[in-house]
C-alpha cells in the first residue's frame, strides 16, 4: 500500500516552476483525469485493480477525442490526460497552457484509413477528389496527412470532412464520405460491424506515440505533482497486467465499454500503449510531424515541440 505522505522531489525539466519539495498529504488531493473511450484509462485501472487503496481521489471525465482534452488541460479543467501524437502538436501551435510529461508507444496499426467493404478505393492515391472523414487535430489527422504525402498528394487534393469519431462512423456507413481516418477501437468496431477495409495504417507513415499532458497549474502544485507520479506507476503496472492477461483484459474491456468482444480483442492485440522514455528520439519524431503540418498550412507557423516538454517525472 502506498503511503499517504509522499515527497515530491522529482527533478524539473522545461520552463515550468517545480512543485515545492516536502511532505504532501495526498488524502487532501483530487486528481482530475481526462479520459476517452479509445484510451480507456479508468477501465484499465479498474480491471487491473490499480484503483484500489488510492491515497488520493481521482475524478475521471470522458471526452470524445484528444483535441478537447488538450483544451480542457490548457484551461485547467483537468489535471492530466493521455492523447495521441497530434493533439499535442495542435495544442502547442495554439500556445496552450500545457506541458507534455510522459510518452507511450504503440504499433500504430490500429490508426487507419478505412473504406466501405464494397468500395472501389484500393489505395491512398485513389482518394484524390474524394471526401474523407477525420477528427481535426487527432492522430488520424496526422496519419491522413502523411499517407497523402507518401502518395504524392496533399490535403488540398481531397475534401476533408472534420467529424467526431461517432459521426465519422455514421458518415462512412451512409456513404456520405468515401473514406474515414480513425483509430482503435473505432477501427476495430468498423471492421467488425460493417466490414470496413483498411487501405493504410499509421505504422507505415507516422509514429505510434501517445503522450501524457498536464496543465501547468497541476504540475506547479506539490500535491497534484505527487499524485501524478503515483498515478504513472499505477498506469505502468496496469499496462503490464493487460499485456500479461490479454484475453481477460479484452473481455473486461468489452464488458465495461459495451463493444463487441472480437473488436476488443483486435484493439488490444495491436493497440496496447507501453510507457517509454520521453527522450530526444520521441521529441524529434514529433517535431517532424509538426513540421509536416506547418508545411501543409494546417497549423499557424512553426512550433518547437521541445519547448512544451517537461521531464520531471522521467526518473520516477
Amino acid at each position: 500500500m502506498i503511503a499517504a505522505a509522499v515527497f515530491a522531489t522529482a527533478a524539473c525539466g522545461g520552463d515550468t516552476e517545480p512543485a515545492s519539495d516536502g511532505p504532501v498529504d495526498l488524502s487532501t488531493v483530487t486528481l482530475k483525469v481526462g479520459d476517452q473511450k479509445a484510451i480507456s484509462i479508468e477501465v484499465l485501472l479498474q480491471a487491473s485493480g490499480q484503483l484500489a487503496n488510492l491515497p488520493y481521489k481521482i475524478e475521471f471525465s470522458t471526452f470524445t477525442a484528444g483535441p478537447p482534452l488538450i483544451e480542457a488541460a490548457g484551461a485547467g479543467g483537468i489535471d492530466l490526460a493521455q492523447v495521441g501524437n497530434t493533439p499535442v502538436i495542435f495544442g502547442a501551435a495554439a500556445n496552450a497552457d500545457i506541458k507534455i510529461v510522459g510518452a507511450l508507444a504503440a504499433t500504430g496499426k490500429g490508426d487507419a484509413i478505412l473504406v466501405g467493404k464494397d468500395s472501389a478505393v484500393r489505395a491512398v492515391a485513389d482518394l484524390k477528389g474524394k471526401k474523407v472523414a477525420v477528427t481535426k487535430g487527432s492522430s488520424a489527422n496526422a496519419n491522413l496527412l502523411l499517407q497523402l504525402q507518401k502518395a504524392g498528394l496533399g490535403l488540398g487534393d481531397i475534401e476533408p470532412v472534420y467529424l467526431a469519431p461517432a459521426d465519422g462512423y455514421a458518415a462512412l456507413t451512409r456513404d456520405d464520405v468515401q473514406a474515414w481516418a480513425v483509430w482503435d477501437p473505432y477501427t476495430a468496431i468498423a471492421e467488425n460491424e460493417v466490414g470496413a477495409k483498411t487501405i493504410a495504417t499509421a505504422d507505415q507513415a507516422a509514429n505510434g506515440y501517445n503522450f501524457w499532458v498536464t496543465s501547468k497549474k497541476a504540475i506547479g502544485d506539490a500535491g497534484k505533482s505527487a499524485a501524478i507520479s503515483d498515478f504513472f506507476s499505477r498506469y505502468a503496472a496496469a499496462t503490464k497486467w493487460s499485456s500479461d492477461n490479454l484475453d481477460l483484459w479484452s473481455t473486461k474491456y468489452a464488458e465495461l465499454t459495451s463493444i463487441p468482444v472480437d473488436a476488443s480483442r483486435t484493439t488490444w492485440t495491436r493497440s496496447i500503449k507501453e510507457p517509454i522514455p520521453l527522450d530526444d528520439k520521441v521529441i524529434g519524431s514529433e517535431q517532424q510531424i509538426a513540421d509536416a503540418f506547418t508545411k501543409a498550412g494546417a497549423i499557424p507557423g512553426k512550433i518547437s515541440f521541445a519547448d512544451f516538454v517537461d521531464t520531471r517525472f522521467e526518473s520516477k
